[in-house]
């Protein structure tokens, strides 16, 4: 039973990380995504998956080099 609980909330942490890294943040106007934490994104930021950021157009940002 112990073990049972340890594995499913492996699973929990690592479903939660997996959906963290394909998170990536657009603005109102701009066509790149990035980070959350990058320098170049303004205050109005919409956070978006990845998947959904490329089918809209957008590329990944140079300065903060978000995952692809």
């Amino acid at each position: 039973m112990k073990l049972a609980k340890i594995f499913l909330m492996s699973i929990i942490i690592a479903s939660s990380v997996f959906a963290q890294a394909n998170t990536v943040y657009i603005s109102d106007k701009g066509k790149k995504y990035h980070r959350g934490n990058c320098r170049t994104l303004r205050a109005s930021k919409y956070s978006i998956s990845i998947q959904e950021a490329k089918k809209r157009g957008y590329t990944a940002c140079k300065v903060c080099n978000p995952p692809n």
